[in-house]
């Protein structure tokens, strides 16, 4: 949900200024002033919807370093909606980022263009270009390594056999326009484990991007067609998975007639009774992406999931609380707070000698695997979803 300029005002001022926020808040850690600190950028929207303060530069600043990880709401004890806050001040008093947002909305927007630069960009490292490519467009470093792409079929059905001999029931999958192009692996384990499960998978193919990324940028009209697109093409009686928390946590706040839920946290209601699962004798680390910790509220059920796996040993990455620095855009756009937080999270796999690490977000997952790459760590970064997968049969 967002607010218009009087709600932001009320909801503003149900902030009592306890401060039990700031040692939530990454950015406020980092830089140790006030602005940067949640109930400092409240007092500030506050101050600027109200023309108590100009809307100026240095304004801007303070509310565009705020990743927006919600993890100060974990710890309100008044349950101010910080979200819904942040996205509005985005949305009335920030410019567009133009240049980024142009470059990047008709990718978002329509699959067809994301498809086909996926094909480019696997061709590309077939070829060997990733130097190229990286010259060319910096960004390209946070690319991993991709599977050759997946044309999406709108109905996946389900697998019946002496393990699931009738069916249980249908979900519709949302498969995000970076997911979709730079993580079809998750998105074809999902289908697996819910075909394996008894579950018809409906991947409708007029969905669109869930908006996030509109929104952060602070385009509120984009983001909200989006969202329009995407209410148009769900069936809402059915159960809307994400794989991506980052879409789930976003889809959930503003598409509220859809039943969404992570894809952990549905399986873990499913019946696993007559399902075989090859033991793995590893350790495997989860780090708790921000949008399923604090958005989605679903981050144990990662847990529960990956432990159905014998002999497996799951470890919870020390630090969860605090974000990777990931956060949708913000890795592109706040580089260097995004990189200091992703060094706190390198050091803390570093000190565990971690070799497999679970993410439930694409963000994360980029973020910290080009971190890793780049200080030559061999680390194998997966989704739970890919890791259950696999220990079912997926080859």
């Amino acid at each position: 949900m967002a607010f218009n300029i009087k709600e932001l005002i009320i909801e503003a001022d149900r902030c009592v200024a306890c401060g039990l926020c700031l040692p939530h808040c990454p950015t406020y850690r980092k830089t140790g002033s006030e602005a940067d600190s949640p109930r400092g950028r409240i007092q500030l929207m506050r101050a600027v919807a109200q023309d108590i303060l100009p809307n100026n530069d240095r304004f801007k600043e303070h509310i565009d370093l705020c990743l927006n990880c919600r993890s100060c709401e974990t710890a309100c004890p008044n349950n101010v909606n910080y979200g819904a806050l942040i996205d509005t001040a985005r949305a009335l008093f920030i410019p567009k980022k133009s240049h980024f947002l142009s470059l990047a909305k008709p990718f978002i927007r329509h699959r067809g263009l994301t498809y086909s630069l996926s094909w480019l960009v696997w061709l590309a490292q077939k070829l060997k270009l990733n130097y190229l490519m990286q010259r060319l467009i910096p960004a390209a470093k946070l690319l991993p390594a991709i599977a050759k792409p997946v044309t999406w079929k709108p109905l996946y059905l389900a697998t019946l056999d002496a393990t699931a001999p009738n069916k249980k029931g249908a979900v519709s999958l949302f498969l995000g326009c970076t997911s979709s192009a730079l993580d079809s692996q998750t998105l074809l384990a999902s289908i697996y484990v819910l075909n394996k499960l008894g579950f018809d998978v409906h991947v409708p193919p007029q969905q669109t991007c869930c908006g996030s990324i509109a929104r952060q940028m602070g385009d509120a009209k984009e983001a909200s067609q989006l969202v329009a697109l995407n209410a148009a093409n769900f069936d809402h009686s059915m159960p809307l998975l994400t794989s991506a928390s980052g879409c789930g946590s976003g889809l959930s706040d503003y598409l509220p007639k859809h039943k969404i839920q992570d894809i952990s946290a549905f399986l873990m209601a499913c019946d696993w009774a007559n399902i075989q699962i090859k033991p793995l004798t590893e350790r495997i680390y989860v780090q708790d992406p921000c949008s399923l910790r604090n958005g989605q509220n679903s981050h144990q059920a990662v847990y529960s999931l990956l432990k159905k796996i014998p002999q497996a040993d799951i470890q919870s990455l020390a630090g969860n609380s605090q974000c990777c620095g990931g956060a949708g855009a913000y890795m592109l756009t706040q580089n260097d707070m995004a990189n200091q937080l992703l060094e706190d999270k390198l050091t803390i796999i570093k000190a565990n000698n971690v070799a497999t690490l679970a993410t439930s977000n694409i963000g994360c997952s980029l973020h910290i695997a080009s971190g890793l790459r780049e200080q030559g760590l061999k680390v194998s970064v997966m989704h739970p979803i890919q890791i259950i997968a696999q220990q079912m049969g997926l080859v």
